[in-house]
């Protein structure tokens, strides 16, 4: 609600009376009986601030301009932001609280609504529509957002954990929690502006939630929790059956990460990887296991060599990911709790396409002349081609014409078809009559017709755009004034809007940042950054767009030096 920046038009000091006024709402707001033991509210002078016409939202603030609450249309039904619950620990201990798993924070962070499948079942009061919650993860009980329940527990009885939970209001990260003083800001631990991570001590336990949803095969809605914790269910797993849950878990991360993610610290494997692609539905109890602690399963592991170990101080790393491994091949992928989330999260949105949910894929793509035609079978001249199909298409050809020379298998003869799809016109030393096999492909390369298509999820039906495929582009060079400025561009064919990467990098980088009118196209925006970041922004659109770094090219004005 609070993503777009908006225009103050006022503000009045609060009397006492209105002060208590204010707790009196909060409380009812928050559906909580009685009082509490204020502590924030009850020292700091509070403003109200009226939002620009024709909005007739009321924000409440402290001195320093932090928002701890917001009245939307002014009627009084105010909600607390998440400064406050911070800074009030009985009103957010009582307050109802919405808990997710963990990787749905980064959906959230982004302005989606939670939705069902991505809420940990479990609730200490019953669900009511209109209903004030805060939402926090498993493991770290910070709120990060506010909003509104749309389900209750007679939907989820008749419907199932399908569709939207509730309507945000306020989340961590919006225009609201930046009014204060940033150099005053405090931000709670686990919190960054991507994703909030647990901070229990004991991670394995705190990320073992039990996201819950419903299988292809059930005729009936899954029953609501009523808060039990379900000893039954979760001890009748035997210790070897534990142990094949760890294992499959396990395996499944091992084909979902990238060999270049290590080295990585074996908590943040298990807490990141490992329990969310455990099956959907599925509590992973360490100590139900033959293992009893993650450490000695990892070093199982590194002992069958589908990962190598180094452990310092007690703290393990694994620095080497054997995808190749045949135990990792041979695991077929289950529907895992991940999944689930990733469902959820499409959902959310709609369907529509959101930046670094998917990490984007470049095809280069090629269509034939009427001169390359003739080896390629005929095919089609409007029919698009990858390398590899057009590589099969000059061997076939090759084979089925006798080309190779028997003598020299490294070398292709050339035919008179061959050569005209080889050469535009007669090279200065002649036609040769025979050319290395290796040369074939790129000489045939070069006479066709280049297109490219830019995949930005899975599923997605992307355009055939004519020419090769354009980089990111990221240099960096000294402006006017002897500054280096970082310039971005080439980067909105993989939907990244400009004017969000600049308001990112601000926040990333403290520095200045702005999105302008590229100085070649038009119409197109280019991202200036002050500073030498180049290989930042590389390693941050890795990062947080998952766009891989090969997308990308590096470039350095005069005195400038590529940071190390």
């Amino acid at each position: 609600m609070f993503a777009k920046a908006f225009n103050l038009s006022g503000n009045t000091r609060l009397k006492g009376k209105d002060v208590k006024k204010l707790r009196v709402d909060l409380l009812r707001a928050c559906a909580i009986d009685g009082d509490v033991a204020w502590s924030y509210l009850e020292k700091a002078p509070i403003a109200r601030v009226k939002l620009a016409a024709p909005s007739r939202t009321l924000l409440y603030t402290d001195a320093d301009m932090n928002v701890v609450a917001f009245d939307i249309n002014g009627k009084g039904d105010v909600v607390p932001t998440t400064f406050l619950l911070w800074h009030e620990p009985e009103l957010r201990n009582r307050m109802p609280m919405l808990t997710v798993h963990a990787p749905v924070s980064h959906y959230l962070l982004r302005g989606a609504d939670p939705m069902l499948p991505g809420v940990v079942r479990r609730f200490e009061t019953p669900l009511e529509k209109g209903q004030l919650r805060a939402v926090c993860i498993s493991g770290n009980p910070m709120p990060f957002a506010v909003g509104s329940m749309v389900v209750d527990d007679d939907h989820l009885a008749s419907q199932g954990w399908k569709g939207k939970a509730m309507e945000l209001y306020h989340v961590y990260g919006d225009e609201l929690s930046k009014m204060g003083p940033s150099h005053k800001r405090f931000v709670p631990d686990g919190f960054s502006d991507s994703i909030i991570e647990p901070t229990s001590e004991d991670i394995a336990e705190a990320a073992a939630i039990e996201v819950q949803g419903l299988s292809d095969d059930e005729a009936k809605p899954a029953p609501i929790d009523d808060g039990s914790d379900n000893e039954d269910e979760t001890t009748s797993l035997s210790v070897p059956e534990m142990d094949a849950l760890l294992e499959h878990s396990f395996y499944q991360a091992m084909k979902k990460i990238k060999p270049s993610d290590a080295p990585m610290l074996g908590n943040q494997f298990y807490g990141n990887y490992v329990l969310p692609q455990r099956p959907l539905g599925s509590t992973i109890h360490l100590k139900g296991t033959s293992y009893k602690k993650f450490s000695v399963f990892l070093k199982a592991m590194a002992h069958h060599g589908s990962i190598e170990l180094k452990e310092q101080d007690g703290v393990q790393t694994i620095t080497l990911f054997r995808k190749t491994h045949p135990d990792v091949a041979r695991h077929t992928l289950h529907h895992s709790e991940q999944d689930a989330i990733d469902q959820a999260a499409e959902e959310a949105t709609g369907g529509a396409f959101v930046p670094g949910q998917h990490a984007p894929e470049v095809l280069q793509l090629y269509r034939l002349t009427q001169q390359t035609q003739l080896v390629c079978d005929n095919a089609s001249l409007k029919e698009t081609f990858a390398t590899s199909e057009l590589r099969n298409k000059l061997n076939a050809y090759i084979s089925a014409h006798g080309l190779v020379d028997p003598r020299e298998p490294q070398f292709v003869k050339l035919n008179p078809d061959l050569t005209d799809a080889l050469y535009k016109k007669k090279p200065d030393a002649g036609y040769p009559v025979k050319l290395p096999r290796k040369d074939i492909l790129s000489l045939f390369l070069d006479r066709l017709r280049a297109y490219h298509a830019v995949i930005l999820y899975p599923g997605h039906d992307a355009k055939e755009i004519v020419g090769d495929f354009k980089p990111v582009h990221i240099k960096t060079e000294l402006s006017k004034r002897q500054k280096p400025v970082t310039i971005v561009s080439n980067f909105a064919q993989f939907g990244i809007d400009a004017e969000t990467l600049a308001h990112d990098a601000q926040k990333k980088w403290a520095c200045s940042a702005s999105a302008l009118l590229a100085a070649e196209k038009a119409k197109e925006l280019d991202v200036h950054i002050q500073g030498n970041l180049a290989t930042d922004v590389v390693a941050y659109l890795s990062k947080v767009y998952k766009l891989p770094p090969k997308y990308c090219v590096t470039e350095f004005g005069k005195g400038i030096k590529a940071k190390r």
